[in-house]
């Protein structure tokens, strides 16, 4: 997609419906902000007539003044921050919900880190840009043309030479910069990348590094990734930081006294000391102009980034909230394409209702995939799934959660208690309950244990305890065996065959072992094998 520039903010239909109710504030920011500044500059002004005419009067004038700048400089800063936290936080949330609506397949194409920077950096770049809009408006906007005007009253056209500094420096600024930026950026970002990989690497494996030596695997590619990002930054410094501190030196207040003392030197004391004053006021917001500029071309990206994500379709809903009875699953006509590649053709299944049924089939089949189907996490591209005789496309959101309980492979469990982890299903259950759920998903670990402390085979067998708990009538495990011996695998089966028999709930599971397969109520294969990754 095209680079966003900032009129998206107020346009593009996914991002602004979350900044328009904060208009109001930031506009009066913009405005409060303003008023501070020329607050400021009318207590220069009084000092300026000071020169002229010493009276109190104008000492008690600037005072206030500056105490009226101070208090809307205040006022701003509130109104500009209150307004992008609420815009902030509707974004945050749009962003969150969007993103535990997208289809299976496109979730997994997001990596731990880029998720952690959509609701979290790339929001708060876009934050930046947006709480510091109103004191950049008024700092490289009305304060500026309100000196000139001013300037321009007292000394003539010749005033506008004080603009020269300025007016270089946000040449480099607004041509040099991006032009360099844009032809080293993505080489220097390349190279910090293969600097943190190479750590990564290097931290992982340095018992292997202890023993092989400085010269051997991770270890020499962390030196050379070193050397390499080293070199990059010298070459970053002489071509941009070099030039920056060039274009800083012509904005010192010795280039710009020495203009306004030349366009001012034969007026009168009074016109001399504003020209002096007001030149300055001109001049040194372009100081902060590559400070403001980097929030917006940070808060650009960002903002191009979760464009992107927000166009993405999410897994379709709708507004049936009630299931008749008994709720049936099917699959008819199904089919779906990831990438171009097949992975379910003219599918058609009826699961048995009050059983356990198991999936099977070679690798690639696309076993998983399927178990994503069944739970409404990946739309088909033709067909349908049936619940109680309703295409669960067509369920409210609540309602197919409420029907349907998935338990993915290695599933992750919350920061809590193992007891607040299977409680999300139960709210009510008592201690007994939880820790009869427990021993039935073969586990046995203290309810106050730290979920996240326990092994990855015991994490999932705290998700699969919630399949005791639940009162889905549909429940879909993947690969729910995985970490256990035969002889708990077979008491887990059992398990799951007597409360889908006891409570009329649909139990499917996929599972590579034949042998357990075979005890289950009902078998479905899957025969056709795809040449592909990460389906099953």
């Amino acid at each position: 997609m095209s680079d966003p520039s900032l009129r998206d903010l107020m346009t593009n239909p996914l991002i602004a419906p979350s900044l328009k109710p904060a208009l109001p504030k930031l506009f009066a920011g913009t405005l409060s902000s303003s008023l501070s500044g020329l607050s400021m500059l009318g207590a220069l002004w009084c000092l300026v007539r000071l020169i002229g005419d010493i009276s109190s009067d104008w000492v008690i004038a600037a005072v206030v003044l500056w105490i009226t700048a101070a208090l809307f400089a205040a006022a701003a800063s509130w109104l500009a921050h209150d307004a992008e936290a609420a815009f902030s936080g509707r974004l945050r949330r749009k962003v969150a919900n969007h993103l535990i609506r997208l289809p299976a397949t496109a979730l997994s194409k997001q990596s731990d880190q880029s998720l952690r920077n959509l609701v979290s950096s790339d929001i708060e770049k876009l934050h930046h840009m947006v709480a510091h809009l109103p004191s950049e408006v008024a700092n490289f906007a009305i304060l500026p043309l309100a000196s000139i005007t001013l300037l321009m009253s007292m000394v003539g056209p010749v005033a506008l030479w004080v603009l020269l500094p300025g007016i270089i420096a946000s040449l480099y600024y607004l041509v040099v910069v991006p032009h360099v930026s844009a032809r080293d950026g993505a080489a220097r970002m390349q190279v910090m990348g293969e600097v943190i990989s190479a750590v990564d690497d290097y931290a992982r494996g340095i018992r292997v590094n202890r023993i092989y030596g400085r010269q051997s695997g991770a270890l020499a590619a962390y030196h050379d990734s070193t050397k390499r990002f080293t070199d990059n930054m010298v070459m970053w410094v002489s071509k941009v930081a070099t030039l920056a501190g060039m274009a800083v030196a012509l904005l010192q207040a010795v280039t710009t006294f020495a203009i306004a003392y030349l366009v001012s030197y034969d007026h009168d004391a009074m016109t001399f000391a504003a020209t002096l004053f007001f030149s300055l006021a001109i001049v040194t917001p372009v100081l902060r102009l590559g400070h403001g500029l980097d929030y917006v071309s940070t808060g650009r990206a960002s903002m191009g980034r979760l464009i992107a994500l927000l166009q993405n379709p999410t897994v379709p809903t709708g507004h049936i909230t009630q299931l008749n009875s008994p709720t049936t699953l099917e699959i008819r006509d199904a089919e779906l394409s990831i990438d171009d590649i097949q992975v379910i053709n003219g599918l058609n299944h009826t699961f048995k209702a009050d059983a356990l049924t198991a999936i099977t089939g070679p690798s690639g089949a696309g076993k998983t995939t399927l178990l994503l189907i069944l739970s409404g996490l990946e739309p088909l591209q033709a067909g349908s799934i049936q619940l109680a005789q309703v295409n669960i496309s067509e369920l409210d959101e609540q309602t197919r959660h409420q029907a349907l309980l998935s338990i993915p492979q290695g599933g992750d469990v919350l920061p809590a208690t193992v007891k607040e982890n299977l409680r999300l299903s139960s709210p009510n259950a008592t201690d007994e309950e939880l820790t009869s759920a427990l021993h039935k998903a073969q586990l046995t670990v203290e309810l106050d244990s730290n979920a996240q402390t326990l092994s990855g085979g015991e994490q999932q067998r705290v998700g699969i305890a919630r399949v005791f708990l639940s009162s889905a009538p549909i429940i879909l495990l993947d690969e729910p065996t995985a970490a256990l011996d035969k002889i708990k695998a077979t008491k887990l089966i059992e398990e799951l065959k007597h409360l889908a028999r006891n409570q009329h709930k649909t139990i499917i599971i996929v599972t590579h072992d034949k042998t357990l397969a075979a005890i289950t109520d009902a078998q479905f294969e899957l025969e056709r094998k795809i040449d592909t990754e990460n389906l099953s």
